[in-house]
């Protein structure tokens, strides 16, 4: 859970725990168990916000005798004591979430024609990850869409007569499509989405994805006035993740 998401959750949180006066709800609550639910639902909440920065606050609620007292109003004050301490923490900028790195998924019967490509699409995958996370935006783009490319020339290979039916797919001079090797990114998009292996809209963001590829060309990059940022990665790595389930449902 991002902190944005745990502040709004725990926002709501207070305003049902406290009045405007900062006095327990105690009428909005049946009982001590209801109370009790509410705290667990708290817990949830920090526990869920991937930072070690609640964790006093989490260890400093297992110990306080408040959340022990025979009285819903004591349990609510201490309740909103604590979300009033966690939306400061959040608030301050001091919470910071720790940058995750997702394994890549299972793409072994894609890969099955190309040896030694899954694990290159493994340590392809992190990578990307690892270089958006230390701000080299561009070398993660660069990551996704090779990525994307080693992927969709698998799944071609795994069904050339369909691949070399396609309309898309690239013909030479004497008319005769050219081997699966020879075919860039753009022509791989194109077939897969001729054939039904990318969704349609899915192609088109495979195009953009494969454009911000190309900006690896310095003189792509001066021409485009390329400056990716940390919003171009999420949306191309959104791109890649979405295209990559596409293909696997292919099979």
């Amino acid at each position: 859970m991002d902190p944005g998401t745990a502040k709004n959750l725990l926002t709501k949180t207070l305003q049902e725990v406290l009045d405007n006066r900062g006095l327990a709800r105690t009428d909005d609550f049946s009982g001590l168990r209801a109370v009790d639910a509410k705290v667990r639902e708290v817990r949830m909440i920090l526990a869920e916000v991937p930072t070690s920065g609640f964790s006093g606050l989490l260890q400093n609620m297992d110990a306080d005798d408040d959340f022990h007292a025979n009285s819903r109003r004591v349990r609510l004050e201490a309740l909103g004591n604590y979300v009033k301490s966690a939306l400061t923490l959040l608030g301050s900028g001091a919470i910071k979430t720790r940058k995750q790195i997702t394994r890549a998924p299972d793409v072994t019967r894609l890969t099955s024609s190309m040896p030694g490509l899954k694990e290159v699409v493994d340590d392809r995958w992190l990578e990307a990850q690892k270089c958006s996370h230390v701000g080299a935006h561009l070398s993660a783009v660069v990551l996704m869409g090779s990525v994307l490319e080693g992927l969709l020339l698998a799944r071609a290979s795994l069904d050339l007569p369909t691949s070399n039916r396609s309309s898309k797919a690239p013909k030479g001079r004497d008319g005769r499509v050219r081997a699966i090797q020879d075919w860039n990114l753009s022509c791989l998009i194109d077939v897969a989405v001729d054939v039904g292996w990318l969704k349609t809209d899915r192609g088109k963001f495979s195009h953009a994805l494969r454009e911000s590829r190309n900006v690896v060309h310095p003189w792509v990059q001066i021409s485009q006035k390329a400056a990716f940022d940390e919003a171009t990665c999420r949306t191309c790595w959104e791109v890649l993740t979405a295209s990559v389930d596409d293909l696997l449902k292919s099979l």
